[in-house]
């Protein structure tokens, strides 16, 4: 699978969107070419955190919306985003949804001798306990959106693996953001992140990894489907 180059983020979102609308499943791998960081749009309208929002845009990276909760991403060349869009089977959970994907990240990294687990992560964005952890590292985040359509409910389930290390420049514009965001957290630390490349070194070329988390979710996803045609 090739991976889609958006010019924006904002690009990426709105193609994953339309293939949730759409509701069939889907794999898109993507990144964008230019530098931003998403937020959820709920928490964008906190006056707080407007004031970060123009502070960010003003330091050339502009904030983006997405309508999956969380907190705040960077997006740009160092950033690869994995979408599935699943049709639900009934007795789907969310836990089932992060299982999926993490499940996918997992296998493809093994492939490269990166073993990994899942939880939180103190001091690292958008924390939550469905990080992909690598050397006890924040290596991608995970978040979810579900919808009912004409064809039944079906979900967006997306991850987001640092590929490189984001710029150091970024670090001081995310915390501030996500401290008037999360104005009780101990907030961001570089340290609490690892990216892709740290953890190959030498050994392998990380432009092979988009195929194998491609091949890895594309077994998932058609094992998820072919039993849910079954049952029915």
């Amino acid at each position: 699978m090739i991976v889609a180059a958006f010019g924006t983020a904002s690009d990426g979102i709105a193609r994953e969107m339309a293939l949730l609308q759409q509701g069939r499943p889907a794999i898109l791998l993507w990144h964008s070419a230019a530098p931003a960081l998403v937020v959820p749009a709920a928490l964008r309208r906190r006056p707080a955190v407007q004031d970060g929002v123009a502070q960010a845009d003003r330091a050339g990276w502009p904030v983006v919306d997405r309508r999956s909760g969380g907190g705040i991403v960077p997006q740009g060349p160092c950033t690869l985003n994995l979408a599935l869009v699943v049709p639900l089977q009934p007795g789907f959970r969310l836990e089932d949804g992060y299982h999926l994907i993490c499940g996918a990240l997992a296998e493809a990294l093994a492939r490269f001798d990166i073993p990994t687990t899942t939880g939180a992560c103190e001091n690292a964005f958008c924390d939550g306990k469905w990080n992909v952890l690598a050397q006890g590292r924040k290596l991608a985040g995970t978040a979810q959106r579900w919808h009912s359509g004409a064809g039944g409910p079906v979900a967006l389930i997306h991850a987001a693996l640092l590929m490189t290390p984001p710029a150091p420049a970024l670090w001081p514009i995310m915390d501030r953001l996500h401290r008037a965001a999360f104005p009780d957290s101990a907030g961001l630390q570089a340290g609490a992140h690892i990216a892709l490349t740290d953890l190959m070194g030498a050994r392998a070329n990380p432009h092979s990894f988009p195929g194998a988390l491609a091949r890895a979710a594309e077994d998932r996803l058609t094992s998820l489907t072919t039993r849910g045609h079954k049952a029915a």
